[in-house]
């Protein structure tokens, strides 16, 4: 039986919490075997504000919006307005699969049996961009219906401020742009009108004006979409000289983390005693151990200091064994060479080791015969990339629409 996370009464808090662990299995290739996600997802709140792996299409930030207006404008209560909802945003994907571009649409595969809806993925993203102004978990924002329908009442039965000092109680950011007509039932696809588009670009850029999404998406050049890796825009003219200090200490962590992950599983294949894998493992390593090297000379002043700081001011948690385990590993990697950690009594190989019982405990595959035999062979090796993926994606949807005349709307 398919497992699934369901959302009971949990703070935002909470919640970004359960998509990170969530977001673990979605970065292709990055699963988080060695606990570093939370410097990870750290970095790409930074960059990319709002995003998170399992969002798919930019269309859903304001489909959601659209449909939970709605849900307003009818007045549905507290106790009916989770299934409702939940009803409409079905029926709007079963709209949107029957479109021409189906890429990324929710219940491409599991139809009605969906688990995670959209306003659910989207949730977080909304409040981050400055659409949702309701400050709540979603389960909260339902509970809260009928009290918002009861001062929203009042306020339209109170005399006004004449100078236009008072605003009418609202869920949503007010300038959303209007849905297309016929929405739901007509003109619904993934495509972003113009005006959807510059929506969208604005709200970015009024809200995370630092970032990295925000210096893209005002440019909206094609070819910055090209790039593999988010650090290599880090020249950009609109790049700021602390954005481009982060994206060079984002490349570095990710580069010297990456070994720890090849190591980690080489040291698996040779407890399978797998001689191919273990030819793949050192053929990876040595690749590696060149990559490393030709960034030595930036590894020679790198301190982790950053790293940390932008942890903190994320206000994610990473404790005293992570900090630990990354400290060391890079540690040894700048007073050793990339080349030492590979070799059968490296102190390298007792970190990784070390970590993962830290970690897992029983459940360590290094330890743990059992573990060792379902390991499938590869876990975690993917370099770290900071939702850039997904990010592109996004991007290139807002892209269309700003090139898209009115006219020519997919949304309209």
């Amino acid at each position: 039986m398919a497992s699934t996370l369901t959302w009971l009464d949990y703070s935002e808090r909470d919640r970004r919490r359960a998509l990170d662990v969530i977001d673990l299995f979605r970065e292709t290739g990055t699963v988080d075997e060695l606990g570093l996600a939370g410097i990870r997802n750290s970095y790409s709140d930074l960059f990319f504000p709002g995003t998170s792996t399992i969002q798919t299409r930019a269309c859903y930030f304001l489909l959601v919006p659209w449909t939970f207006l709605q849900l307003e404008r009818l007045g549905k209560r507290s106790t009916e307005a989770a299934a409702w909802a939940r009803n409409e945003e079905l029926r709007l994907n079963r709209r949107l699969r029957m479109g021409g571009d189906t890429a990324g649409v929710f219940g491409s595969q599991a139809g009605d049996a969906l688990k995670r809806l959209p306003s659910e993925v989207y949730w977080g993203g909304l409040a981050s961009w400055g659409i949702r102004t309701f400050s709540g978990h979603m389960w909260a924002y339902f509970r809260s219906l009928d009290a918002f329908y009861r001062r929203r009442t009042q306020f339209t039965n109170t005399p006004q401020d004449p100078e236009g000092r008072s605003a009418a109680p609202a869920n949503w950011h007010p300038h959303l742009p209007p849905p297309p007509s016929g929405f739901p039932y007509e003109n619904v696809s993934v495509a972003l009108r113009s005006q959807d588009a510059e929506y969208l670009r604005d709200r970015i850029q009024a809200w995370h004006p630092e970032s990295l999404l925000a210096v893209l998406v005002g440019r909206a050049k094609r070819t910055d979409l090209t790039a593999d890796q988010p650090w290599l825009l880090s020249n950009l003219a609109e790049v700021s000289p602390a954005l481009r200090e982060h994206l060079h200490d984002a490349k570095l962590f990710a580069i010297c983390m990456q070994g720890a992950a090849l190591l980690y599983n080489l040291m698996l294949s040779e407890k399978q005693e797998h001689d191919g894998r273990i030819g793949i493992y050192r053929a990876e390593l040595a690749d590696w151990v060149a990559e490393v090297q030709h960034v030595e000379s930036d590894l020679v002043d790198w301190q982790l200091d950053g790293v940390w700081r932008v942890v903190r001011t994320g206000g994610r948690s990473v404790g005293y064994p992570t900090q630990s385990f990354v400290t060391c590993w890079i540690d040894h990697l700048k007073r050793d060479g990339p080349e030492t950690l590979v070799p059968q009594d490296s102190a390298a190989r007792v970190l990784v080791r070390k970590r993962e019982v830290q970690l897992k405990r029983g459940r360590a595959r290094l330890t743990n015969p059992r573990r060792l035999e379902l390991w499938g062979g590869r876990s975690g090796t993917g370099r770290m990339e900071y939702r850039w993926g997904g990010t592109k994606v996004l991007l290139k949807d807002i892209f269309d629409g700003l090139e898209r005349s009115e006219g020519d709307a997919g949304n309209a």
